[in-house]
């Protein structure tokens, strides 16, 4: 198949390309550099086909999918800076780039007949409540700018397309660029504290993982919404590391790969409120339902616990 990937220099633009090239298929990637300009690691992405692209220019979106004719796109480009898209001057832009640029790839897919997935998040939901939300789930109360303007895209694709899949990811952590991980590794070598929210509950995403089953997804035709995390961690799996089993917080979340780490930083759980530095409101409740994977028949993502251990190897933090 032919691919053509939005976000090539973000976490999970840069796992796709490598996870579709691994496989034989041809990718060209995208971002709105002018050349790529993800991490230097020396693996297939960093080489491949790339075209700079701006996705909110919607003439320039048309002929550029157009004259490569993909089979699929993996639409990963976003803008993902939670707290800065609630300042008043940005508004415009995020909305520009998660809707509108959505709505221009969405079109274009539409006109030549390719696939399209677009990766959204569990911020279309209000958060509220303990039960995981359901993929199919219409119940949208978006707390926040990026999650309003996420959920803008998701409609542009399921009002214009047919042949299309909405994942919904959570607390996403990658090799390519920062993330949670990395900033409290760094934090817990210079602190003797950290204190860490405790009140916010989900599972983290492995971007490694989600790419294989991305590109699992698009050689299928099982098209629809789709949850996907890296899986809980069982009962017995627990009670054997010692770490937290079912949904966690990131409290926990920090605690294991500290442990797995070998940092011996005091974590001290707080709330959101106590916490108190983010401009955005954050979902409470993140706990997505992956259960519609396996009813499909696709592989799910291994625990995040095995994620954590095999991230922390490869990246070398």
């Amino acid at each position: 198949m032919k691919f053509f990937v939005t976000g090539v220099n973000g976490q999970l633009g840069h796992d796709v390309m490598n996870e579709l090239l691994k496989r034989g298929h041809e990718g060209v990637g995208s971002d709105l550099a002018a050349a790529y300009a993800g991490v230097a690691d020396g693996s297939a992405v960093t080489t491949a086909p790339y075209v700079g692209l701006d996705i909110t220019d919607k003439e320039t979106v048309r002929k550029v999918i157009t004259e490569i004719r993909p089979d699929a796109v993996i639409h990963c480009a976003a803008w993902t800076a939670v707290d800065m898209a609630e300042d008043d001057d940005k508004v415009g832009l995020v909305r520009a780039v998660n809707a509108g640029g959505t709505r221009n790839i969405a079109e274009v897919c539409k006109a030549i007949g390719c696939k399209l997935l677009y990766l959204s998040t569990d911020y279309v939901f209000d958060g509220q409540g303990t039960e995981p939300w359901k993929p199919d789930c219409k119940d949208y109360k978006p707390l926040n700018v990026y999650g309003q303007t996420k959920l803008e895209g998701e409609l542009a694709v399921s009002r214009t397309l047919e042949k299309y899949f909405i994942v919904r990811i959570a607390w996403v952590f990658g090799l390519n660029g920062k993330n949670f991980i990395k900033t409290m590794i760094n934090a817990g070598k210079t602190h003797e504290e950290v204190r860490v929210v405790n009140d916010q509950i989900g599972t983290p995403t492995y971007t490694y993982d989600l790419a294989r089953l991305l590109v699992d997804m698009c050689e299928t035709e099982k098209y629809g919404y789709y949850h996907a995390t890296n899986a809980e961690v069982s009962e017995q799996e627990a009670a054997a590391s010692g770490c937290k089993a079912g949904y966690i917080s990131w409290y926990d979340f920090c605690c294991e790969f500290y442990r797995q780490y070998g940092l011996n930083t005091k974590v001290t759980p707080v709330t959101t409120e106590e916490y108190g530095l983010s401009k955005a409101a954050r979902p409470v409740n993140s706990r997505l339902d992956k259960s519609k994977l396996t009813e499909a028949g696709f592989a799910p993502l291994p625990t995040w616990q095995d994620a954590v251990g095999r991230y922390l190897k490869e990246a070398e933090l």
